[in-house]
Formats: C-alpha cells, structure tokens, sequence
C-alpha cells in the first residue's frame, strides 16, 4: 500500500499492511530509507488500535529524538522510554513498572487522556489520581507485550500512592536530564494526610517462631524468610539473592547486593553468616536459586493461616530484628548500622579512609544467632501441638491442633537436606 493511499499518515509514516501473505490483516508502521521502505508491525488487525500503536511510536521517537518543550511533551512516550532506559534496570523493577502502567491507565480514564503532555502534570491531575487509587479502581493494559488486567476494589493506601507518584517524577526528571524537555514541572508528594502512618508493628518471638514453622514446610518461601531472619536483609534484594554469587563458602561472608543492580542509597551489607544458617545457604546453592519475582500472595495465605494482623509484611521482618539489636547494649550501634546499610554517624568522606571490616562484627553475629536459636527452638515447641493442613475450597492452607506429632527437628533442614 502505497503511502498516498494509506489510511492512516503521521508525519513520515503511515499504516501499512503486509503483503507477503504470512499475517494477513496486520497493519505495519511504514517509513522511508532512502529508496527503500522499512516495516514495523504493530500486531493489531483493528485500524482504530494499530493507529494508537503508531502514534505511541512517533511520540517515542520525538521523545527520544527531540529536545521538546513541556507543551510538546508527551508524557507517555516519558514513561516508556524512562522503564526502557533505566526503570527496569532498578533494584525495584516490578514496583516501577506497576507504577508506571498504573499512571498511564489513569491518564487513559481521566478527562486528559492519553494524549496529556508535561504541562498536564497539575496538582490538580495528580489529587485526581490520589482520589482514583485510593476508591475502587480497575484498568485493563497492554504493557510491553503483557495484558494487565487490575481491580481494587476498596482502593490503595497513601504509601503506594506516594510510590506511584516517586516514580512518575522520576521518569519525568530522567527526561530533562537527558535533555529531551526544556524543563521539569514541580511534582509535589502526596499531602501529609493521606499519607500513611510509619511501621510501627514488631514481631514477637512466639510470631517470628510461627512464620519459620509455617515457611518451613515449603523450601522456598522458607529461604526467602530465613535469609531475613539471619541478616535483616530488604526484601527486594532477598527475593533476587543467589547464594552461589553471593555466598563465599571460604570466608563465611553475605554479599547482600544482588549481583545486577546497581548500587544505590539504599546500600546492602557484606557481612558473616551466623553458623546456624551456613546449612541453608549450601543447600540453596546447590539446588539453585529462585527466580519468584513475589511472594505477596504465599504471604497473605499465612497471614491468614497463622491469625497474623493485616499490618505484618516481609519488611516487618527487618523493623523486628532490627529492634531487638537496638534493645541489646552488647551490640555496638555501628555494627547495626552495617547490617542495616544506613549511613550512620561517619561523614561520607570518612569513610572511604575508615574501611569496613566485616569480620569485626562479632557481637553482631553472636546476636543474631540466639536470636536464630531462639526462635528455632520455640517453632519446635510450637510444631509439637500443631500440623499444617489445607481446607477442602481453595486449597488455603490452616493450622490445626493435634495431640501427637513430629516435631521440627531442624529449621536449617527445612530448606532441604545436607547431602554433604
């Protein structure tokens, strides 16, 4: 099809269809190179959706291509080119990436539609967000490929609005970094009120002995528990933790930094494993590690099976050991500092001379193992009157009283056994 008959031009290119009788029906994006013309399909039968294809891709292209001004902008284009050069690289690619389909199916609901430029990016739009999050919402989007089809039914809560918005700012600030708008508007955060509270909730041992009693009858998700447990790690980078790079078997030490991301603020420690949990750590490397991208789902169905509070996420973990290392005065304060990758009281040129030294961090590690054996040894006791079962709908699993029954007799070999 020539370009004058085409139905559909946009600047220099326009809709075309495949002639070589492989996918008959499709439309293709068509331009010229020099005498040549050169395809791209669009994957789309439908004339309506392979013209919002091709206007997505034109929008990319002056986005990548074109210093425009805040009114040229599209912030589509922004947000796809933001995930492809640097939002799926991040430590949190799945948080981004829900972020920023999230924002792009508002746009598609709300009065700017998806055609909103920069200077659409008003206080204004973004309460219009917080308000569509936060009640009941649902969205069906087509994002790299990937149908996502989203319903909330009572809304989010102020924090993963707050993420949401980080995110978008973030793409739009990429943007004028890199020179392709004139400037960036103000994206302001979330007012205070709707923002919500911090953490506060801590486990209790008799809590923390019941998640590694119930984690312990699946070896993964027991891993995934176990390594917080024995190092305080974030939970993003536990999920992406392979301990055959990021074990050494030789010196005993934890590389908590997932070995393809780049290192950020939010830095993750080196530090020794408690001796407990070296038997976890050989047999994970053996059989190889996860590749879960979540665990939200296992999570709720123990909260539910173990009669937890709403309010006990995998980070809980983290605020609850951390806690307890405050609580203890054996523990010097920089050593928990380490742990938990904060920056502590050294200025940050000082410590490029005041090298870290993780082999020093003994009260540290001492520490963390009566914590282990502690609750290791009342998830026995816990394991003594009660056995895991699932209900006949669903498949949800319970607990259930018995009067007899094995006990756990390691919590290190519940992630498998030790064939050396």
């Amino acid at each position: 099809m020539p370009r004058d008959t085409s139905p559909y031009i946009l600047g220099d290119y326009w809709l075309d269809q495949r002639r070589d009788g492989r996918a008959p029906g499709i439309w293709q994006i068509a331009t010229a190179r020099g005498r040549s013309v050169v395809y791209r399909s669009t994957r789309k039968r439908s004339l309506t959706e392979a013209k919002a294809v091709i206007e997505a891709y034109v929008a990319e292209l002056r986005a990548l291509n074109t210093r425009q001004t805040p009114a040229e902008a599209g912030v589509g284009a922004i947000l796809v080119t933001y995930w492809k050069e640097k939002g799926r690289k991040a430590v949190n690619n799945d948080q981004t990436s829900r972020s920023l389909r999230t924002f792009l199916a508002f746009l598609l609901q709300d009065a700017v539609g998806i055609q909103a430029v920069v200077t659409d990016l008003t206080p204004a739009l973004f309460e219009r967000f917080r308000e569509w999050r936060m009640g009941p919402h649902s969205f069906n989007l087509e994002w790299f490929g990937e149908t996502f089809d989203y319903k909330s039914e009572q809304g989010v809560k102020g924090a993963t609005v707050q993420r949401n918005i980080n995110d978008v700012r973030a793409a739009v600030h990429h943007a004028e970094a890199n020179m392709r708008i004139t400037i960036a508007p103000r994206i302001p955060d979330l007012d205070a009120r709707y923002q919500s509270p911090l953490r506060e909730r801590v486990l209790s041992i008799d809590e923390m002995a019941r998640i590694a009693w119930y984690a312990s009858h699946n070896a993964d998700l027991f891993r995934f528990v176990a390594l917080q447990f024995a190092t305080a790690v974030r939970p993003q980078a536990a999920l992406k933790f392979d301990p055959r790079t990021q074990f050494d078997v030789r010196t005993g030490l934890i590389d908590l930094q997932p070995g393809e991301a780049a290192q950020t603020k939010k830095r993750n420690a080196i530090i020794p494993a408690i001796r407990p949990f070296r038997h976890v750590l050989r047999n994970w490397a053996r059989d190889g590690a996860s590749g879960a991208a979540s665990r939200k789902t296992a999570w709720r169905i123990m909260r539910r099976a173990l009669g937890l509070s709403d309010d006990v996420f995998p980070k809980t973990i983290r605020h609850t050991i951390a806690t307890i290392l405050y609580a203890d005065d054996t523990v010097p304060e920089r050593e928990i500092v380490e742990l938990l990758g904060h920056e502590g009281k050294l200025a940050r040129t000082t410590r490029i001379y005041a090298k870290y030294d993780p082999n020093r961090m003994r009260n540290l590690t001492r520490a963390l193992t009566i914590l282990w054996v502690t609750v290791h040894r009342e998830a026995k006791a816990f394991s003594a009157d009660h056995l895991l079962t699932t209900t006949g709908q669903g498949g949800q699993n319970v607990v259930a009283g018995k009067s007899k029954g094995t006990k756990v007799s390691s919590l290190s070999e519940a992630g498998g056994r030790d064939r050396d």
